[in-house]
């Protein structure tokens, strides 16, 4: 039987960190504007880095979306131990809209409910309409918005409150 376009969900290892490069530096220009964590390029490097944060002392959960060996989209909780954990998701263009970031987020946002996250942050370009509703419809309330003095672009600064199992 041949699969093809299977998507798979893994969470970010260190043998990832090629596939992670591969992916983030492939972001459409458009895409890099309003995705941004590791500025407008990385390295392997950074990658390696990136990964090695999942591991031992848990300080990130990275979570990677792969199709037919490639990463498509990438989500994450950075700074898990920290008062504002903060999230991010990025889907590579070809796979916008086929439901690969709703995966990630859906996959993350319960990963952040097992960890009893009291709540998790992001940032969002403003005028990126598709992503700051998707990430209302799951709950994110925005809670400032401010113009960044480096871009020049206005950023929505959400939050989302965690409920546990329990509350559900």
């Amino acid at each position: 039987m041949h699969r093809t376009n299977l998507l798979v969900l893994q969470r970010l290892q260190l043998q990832d960190a090629v596939a992670l490069a591969t992916f983030y530096n492939g972001l459409s220009e458009a895409s890099i504007r309003t995705f941004r964590p590791l500025g407008t390029q990385t390295t392997v490097e950074i990658c390696e880095h990136m990964a090695s944060r999942n591991l031992g002392a848990d300080e990130n959960y990275d979570l990677v979306a792969w199709i037919n060996g490639r990463i498509v989209g990438w989500c994450f909780i950075w700074n898990l131990s920290e008062e504002k954990p903060t999230f991010g998701l990025s889907v590579a263009d070809a796979f916008h809209g086929q439901g690969v970031g709703s995966r990630l987020m859906d996959s993350v946002i319960v990963e952040a409910r097992h960890r009893k996250l009291a709540k998790v942050y992001l940032t969002v370009v403003k005028d990126n309409d598709i992503a700051w509703k998707m990430y209302a419809r799951r709950g994110f309330v925005q809670y400032d918005e401010k113009r960044s003095h480096d871009d020049g672009l206005v950023y929505r600064h959400m939050v989302l409150p965690i409920e546990s199992k329990d509350d559900l």
